[in-house]
């Protein structure tokens, strides 16, 4: 009993909404990927079929409906087919509003406006964003406990992970999806290999 009610037991693949995120016990992420696809769907849709000039169309895109997808990018493992998917169904309302061929590439369309391109936003640039913030605001935050944990649980995440990949690369031996799957599972790691791949660009 909870506050006089009674709880209810959930099995570890069973999804459920936690501050906006929906989880399951065993961290399996696909009811949020179907969850994100769906949400965002439903804005387009409705953005498409609006009355919304095409500067109002990336001003929406801008300022509502790409923050309302990453509010999870934080803690949500993304894979770049994802990325890649959500920038595309992005891109075909961006290119429709524009009166634009859909053969064009969405690289153009995200182009800054200088270089003759729309500068419409990218999910990618969003997604490494948000995982840096997340991790230089958790080392950086005011309480040195907090600073304590995070640290400790990047160094250890990243350990753990050093390890698979030697293991791999000197059995050469099955395939990397073992480290892959782990990637998933170590949120601290996985926020420190976005923030590397955000310097490298």
């Amino acid at each position: 009993m909870v506050q006089n009610q009674a709880t209810i037991y959930i099995t570890p693949s069973s999804p459920f909404l936690y501050l906006g995120v929906t989880l399951t016990m065993d961290l399996n992420w696909k009811h949020q990927h179907r969850h994100m696809d769906e949400n965002l769907k439903q804005k387009l849709d409705a953005l498409e079929g609006s009355y919304a000039s095409p500067r109002q169309t990336l001003n929406i895109i801008r300022t509502a409906i790409i923050p309302s997808l990453a509010y999870a990018f934080a803690v949500t493992p993304c894979s770049y087919p994802d990325l890649d998917k959500w920038d595309a169904m992005i891109g075909r309302v961006i290119k429709s509003k524009h009166n634009l061929w859909r053969s064009i590439l969405t690289a153009m369309i995200c182009e800054d406006v200088h270089s003759f391109g729309l500068g419409a936003p990218s999910i990618y640039v969003e997604y490494h964003r948000r995982s840096a913030v997340a991790l230089v605001t958790s080392l950086e935050d005011p309480s040195e406990r907090h600073q304590s944990v995070t640290m400790h649980l990047l160094t250890h995440q990243v350990a753990q992970l050093k390890v698979l990949a030697t293991t791999f690369l000197s059995t050469r031996e099955g395939t990397s999806l073992p480290i892959k799957r782990q990637l998933n599972l170590h949120v601290r790691a996985r926020q420190i290999a976005c923030l590397h791949a955000s310097s490298s660009t």
